[in-house]
């Protein structure tokens, strides 16, 4: 029994320090000098869902990973941000809310690209590589969540630099955490076998205008 009790709470904990661990020497932010010299080249920025409120505006997780990435483009970070969230169906759109946000704050519609089918943060990272052709980016989440988007972004040979997004305090913050610790095993199974996306697309040319991506 002690030995079922170890497996079923050491293995989850050791694969939550692993990814923490790894990825967390990827963590910048806005202010930094990597990021203030624009040493990196950044195919892009990456802005990943959080939700949007019963208007359509986006939730207080996602206005401050987007504000966060709005500072990344004015300095000059990338020329292009990636809005990667749920568009699954015609009553729910994140990517409408993200890019139409991100354009009322001046960035020009030219360089936001829409991924309408970034379901979760694996299937994310599988299409910035494989849709949009991404090598080197930098992701904007929050703290809790970066972790698990660096991870598997460097699954597939991405490098990425992680942003944290966050702001101010949110509510049901715990909630978000303890949920973290079961996704991070989740998506460190769907790495270990090259799970495969829910949805695949034909490629994107980041060279060209995001506003072919656009579409509501």
């Amino acid at each position: 029994m002690l030995t079922v009790v170890i497996i079923v709470v050491g293995v989850p904990l050791a694969i939550n320090a692993f990814v923490c661990a790894s990825t967390r020497p990827e963590f910048s932010s806005v202010s930094s000098p990597d990021i203030q010299q624009n040493t990196f080249g950044a195919d892009a920025i990456v802005v990943l869902g959080a939700g949007i409120n019963w208007d359509g505006s986006p939730s207080a997780v996602l206005k401050d990973r987007l504000d966060t990435a709005i500072a990344l483009y004015n300095e000059g970070v990338a020329t292009k941000i990636i809005m990667s969230g749920d568009n699954s169906d015609a009553s729910y759109n994140e990517v409408m809310a993200m890019a139409l946000y991100a354009e009322k704050q001046g960035v020009p519609a030219d360089a936001v690209f829409c991924d309408h089918a970034g379901l979760s943060t694996y299937d994310s990272m599988y299409r910035l590589r494989h849709v949009f052709g991404v090598e080197r980016c930098v992701v904007v989440t929050q703290e809790y969540h970066l972790y698990r988007a660096l991870y598997d972004a460097r699954s597939f040979g991405i490098d990425a630099y992680g942003v944290p997004g966050d702001k101010s305090t949110y509510d049901h913050m715990d909630d978000y955490e303890k949920r973290e610790v079961l996704a991070r095993v989740k998506d460190f199974v769907a790495v270990l076998i090259n799970s495969e996306p829910e949805t695949k697309s034909e490629p994107v040319n980041l060279d060209g205008s995001g506003t072919v991506t656009q579409w509501w």
